[in-house]
């Protein structure tokens, strides 16, 4: 392009205002029905709840202030941005990214704290709380760095170079570690479900839809795969930042609104199952096993003991469940939150 040549203004504002609100939308309706299906039939919150709750309350912050970004030309060119807005332009941008932090961070936490309540296992636990763990601690760091060294998002510059926050190797520092501690916490809480899953007896269906479920997490870490790509490619150098940041700025908040789904993804498996009956697939019957017992009876001795006649005659076959209460309360490694919940 020539020097006095003057790009196109490509407004990608509306783009990504439709994506973030329809993407928050969704993660209303799913929080609510999961919220319901804690309350009813009685209430029955845990930490898991309280901090999705906490992670909902930072994903919509983020979602206002992109919708005050846009409004002061955030995704336009910066020659069609009005300089005097352009301040307050980067201190909302700067506070979208300490609340997606928060909400992403939350949400993870949600997903670890509801598999502590399922699993009993001494060294599944320690892996939910070491994701517990490195999630508190790296948004505690990441808000920390950001607020305290970060003079120039409340400053009257209007060059993105000065009011970058950050600098291009801590930004992508930063991206990279989120990067493999969120990667980290995702593989512990999808491994996790695998083995849990694994031993329940219900129908092959069940345990597929169940998994998937607990393990929807992945997704969002297949999105943050595309985050660090645009981090990697962008140029800091450049004065026009506010419309090349769209891209990653996009996936940063994709990624936010897929974790939250996932992290009430588990709690619609009853939900899900009866709308999949409904459209007629079956697969959903409990398992049944065959058995040898013998009758109570009178009994003879032979050279093993005393045994029942009907035992010493190869007694009889007889079929019953064993999937036991369909709370899932017979299954060894659940703990608090039965398989209806989950």
């Amino acid at each position: 392009m020539d020097s006095g040549e003057l790009p196109t203004d490509d407004d990608k504002g509306p783009m990504l205002l439709a994506t973030v609100h329809s993407l928050h939308t969704i993660v209303i309706v799913v929080y609510l029905i999961r919220l319901w299906s804690r309350l009813r039939p009685k209430f029955a919150l845990t930490a898991a709840d309280y901090t999705i709750t906490i992670a909902l309350v930072a994903k919509t912050v983020s979602v206002v202030l992109t919708t005050m970004a846009v409004s002061h030309g955030f995704g336009r060119h910066a020659i069609y941005i009005d300089r005097s807005g352009l301040a307050v332009l980067g201190n909302e941008l700067f506070f979208v990214f300490i609340a997606g932090s928060l909400a992403t961070g939350f949400a993870r936490i949600s997903i670890a704290c509801l598999l502590l309540q399922v699993t009993m296992s001494r060294k599944w636990r320690i892996g939910m709380w070491s994701t517990i763990a490195a999630q508190a601690l790296f948004m505690t760091i990441y808000c920390i760095v950001q607020l305290a060294q970060c003079q120039s998002a409340v400053s009257k510059n209007i060059n993105i170079k000065q009011t970058q926050c950050l600098t291009p190797e801590q930004v992508s520092s930063f991206s990279y570690a989120s990067m493999g501690i969120s990667m980290f916490s995702d593989l512990i809480c999808a491994i996790i479900p695998g083995f849990l899953v694994r031993i329940l007896t219900r129908s092959l269906v069940e345990k597929i839809l169940t998994f998937t479920l607990l393990a929807s997490c992945l997704l969002a870490s297949l999105l943050g795969v595309a985050k660090i790509y645009y981090t990697a490619t962008f140029d800091f150098a450049s004065t026009d930042g506010f419309y090349l940041m769209v891209d990653k700025f996009l996936w940063s908040r994709l990624e936010e609104a897929v974790i939250m789904i996932a992290a009430c993804a588990p709690l619609l498996r009853v939900p899900v199952e009866r709308a999949l009956r409904r459209l007629g697939f079956s697969g959903f019957e409990v398992p049944t096993r065959e058995f040898n017992i013998a009758s109570l009876g009178s009994s003879v001795k032979d050279n093993s003991g005393w045994v029942s006649e009907s035992q010493r005659s190869g007694g009889r076959r007889v079929s019953f469940s064993q999937a036991g209460s369909r709370g899932g309360a017979q299954d060894p490694e659940l703990g608090r939150v039965t398989m209806e919940n989950i």
